[in-house]
């Protein structure tokens, strides 16, 4: 992690996380901590770690979940958009709601820290309209090949509406050689504020990748009510926060799209 901040105590945000069907959860959250430790180890004081789901149509893994998974304990908290989950060593890991939207023009939008109820297929303005008025973080994540040509000018588009608020996502999938997209690059030299994730794909070689990609708060969240602590403190942000981990190598980049694109084909 370059430029570490020097706070008492953080907490390490993953801003872009899905539970697959074929992840094994003890495996996920032992990943997952695993990760949280090894990103903190550049730091001054002492740190938390946080996974904000991405839940696509059809999942309710954070509504369904309580109970003993293995060596941990899915708790509640204070909040209906959150629960802790408990090692039974004695750490623990903040899981907070959000959803992701597949909409009209085949882009992605995430709403980050509610359980949002807005349905695919919705155009990307009345999405994004809806996750607004929900109170979510309204989050474009990029997405390799989603970025360029139409797709990519109705991003453009909407980060160039005045007042809207809109945050942008790094994700892990992508190519760490190629650079930063320049739709990224342009909105963080705007003061559009970035919030990266892992965005762990589908297949059993990423159920240990949580908590790997993210970005730094001050502080560690509300034990109670740590989505509203969370959303609260995202909004009050003047400027990026630090961000660590990085992208996919060429050989794992070029073979986690040749089994997406197998996938898609056997679907």
């Amino acid at each position: 992690m370059g430029d570490a901040p020097r706070f008492m105590a953080c907490t390490l945000v993953d801003a872009h996380v899905h539970i697959h069907p074929c992840f094994p959860e003890e495996s996920f959250f032992d990943g997952a901590l695993e990760n949280f430790h090894k990103a903190a180890e550049g730091l001054s004081g002492t740190a938390s770690g946080c996974l904000l789901l991405a839940e696509m149509a059809g999942s309710h893994w954070l509504r369904d979940a309580r109970g003993a998974v293995g060596a941990w304990t899915l708790a509640s908290t204070g909040e209906e958009d959150s629960l802790v989950a408990r090692r039974s060593t004695g750490e623990s890991l903040i899981v907070v709601a959000g959803r992701q939207i597949v909409v009209d023009e085949r882009l992605e939008v995430l709403a980050l820290g509610r359980n949002a109820d807005i349905p695919d297929g919705l155009p990307l303005d009345e999405t994004l309209r809806r996750v607004r008025d929900s109170g979510a973080l309204p989050v474009l994540p990029w997405g390799f090949g989603k970025w360029s040509g139409r797709r990519g000018a109705l991003v453009a588009a909407a980060l160039a509406q005045p007042g809207g608020e809109l945050y942008l996502g790094d994700n892990s999938n992508r190519l760490q050689l190629a650079g930063v997209p320049r739709l990224l690059r342009e909105a963080g030299e705007r003061g559009i504020l970035m919030l990266p994730g892992t965005d762990p794909l589908p297949f059993p070689n990423h159920a240990g990748r949580a908590g790997s990609f993210g970005f730094v708060l001050e502080g560690g969240l509300d034990p109670l009510r740590p989505a509203e602590d969370l959303l609260r403190r995202v909004r009050a942000l003047r400027e990026q926060p630090c961000t660590y981990g990085r992208g996919e190598t060429l050989p794992r980049f070029l073979r986690d799209q040749a089994s997406l694109q197998l996938r898609q084909v056997s679907a």
